[in-house]
């Protein structure tokens, strides 16, 4: 081609945003940690509950599956402990931005809410347009979500009841 025949193209490149799922965004996540916290006991939890709580969270079946758990309908061993890198990364924000504190309690690592993240977790609790399902689920089948039980299901998927 000549260069005076030559047809000059332009190319734009627009950005645009890529959708993300839920359970990666930041926001999300770490509202729903405030959450589980709040509707703990004492606002602390060990990781081993919430990492069973995040897992729960994550899916209608899981819901379903851990409620049916705690009613007594379904064995502890078809539980499946998962130990997701994404969750522990929003725990080490948490703790890093002040929201909560890590502690030993029991023998086990817990994560217990400052007061600045019991003020963060109450906001999250009161915006009614947001998180309606996570917070019904956290409020009623969370709360039943004892560390007694999180160690009864773990022990029974290694066997040891």
């Amino acid at each position: 081609m000549s260069g005076a025949s030559a047809e000059r193209l332009e190319l734009v490149f627009t950005r645009r945003p890529k959708p993300v799922p839920g359970d990666l965004r930041i926001t999300w996540r770490l509202s729903l940690t405030l959450l589980a916290l709040r509707y703990s006991r004492g606002h602390r939890a060990s990781l081993a509950k919430l990492h069973m709580l995040n897992d729960a969270l994550r899916s209608e079946p899981s819901k379903q599956k851990l409620s049916d758990m705690i009613d007594g309908k379904t064995p502890y061993v078809y539980w499946r402990m998962r130990v997701e890198p994404a969750f522990s990364r929003n725990l080490d924000f948490l703790v890093g931005e002040g929201f909560a504190n890590w502690m030993v309690s029991a023998g086990r690592t817990t994560v217990k809410l400052t007061a600045k993240g019991k003020e963060a977790a109450k906001t999250v609790d009161a915006a009614n347009d947001a998180l309606q399902a996570e917070r019904s689920f956290l409020s009623t089948t969370g709360k039943k979500v004892t560390e007694g039980f999180v160690h009864s299901v773990i022990a029974a998927g290694n066997r040891l009841l």
